[in-house]
C-alpha cells in the first residue's frame, strides 16, 4: 500500500519494552520478544496509515495506559483501544477579506434573496 509507518517500530518497541519491565502476566519469553514486536507491528499497520505528528504522542499515552491498567500482557486490540483520539492542530483564522470582496458578497446573497422572493410569489 506504500505507507511509510517505519517511525512506529521504535515506538512500538518502547513501549512493549515499558510493558516487559512490569513482568505482566503472560509477557513473551525472551526468545519470541522480536517476533511478537513484528507481530505487533503488522497488525496495527495492517491497511492503516499512521501520521508521526498526529499519532507517536497517541501511542506513547496508549502504552502508559496499558502500563496502568492491565495484570496481563496486552494485545495489538487493547493497544489501539487505549490511544486517545487524535487531536488535530487548529487552523488559522482566514485572513479578513477587503471591501471589493465583501461587496460582491452582498450583492450575491441580494440576488438569493430576491430570488427566494420570487419563488415564493411563485414567479419561478
Amino acid at each position: 500500500m506504500g505507507r511509510n509507518n517505519q517511525w512506529l517500530k521504535p515506538v512500538l518497541a518502547k513501549g512493549v519494552a515499558m510493558l516487559l519491565l512490569l513482568r505482566l502476566k503472560n509477557s513473551p519469553a525472551d526468545d519470541v520478544i522480536k517476533p511478537t514486536l513484528e507481530a505487533w507491528y503488522r497488525v496495527i499497520t495492517h491497511k492503516k496509515a499512521w501520521d508521526v505528528a498526529l499519532d507517536k504522542g497517541r501511542f506513547e499515552t496508549a502504552f502508559m495506559i496499558l502500563g496502568q491498567t492491565c495484570d496481563w500482557f496486552p494485545t495489538p486490540k487493547q493497544l489501539l483501544e487505549a490511544l486517545p483520539r487524535r487531536e488535530y492542530p487548529e487552523l488559522p483564522p482566514p485572513p479578513p477579506k477587503t471591501a471589493e470582496e465583501l461587496a460582491t458578497e452582498q450583492e450575491k446573497m441580494e440576488r438569493n434573496v430576491q430570488r427566494l422572493k420570487a419563488i415564493l410569489r411563485g414567479e419561478i
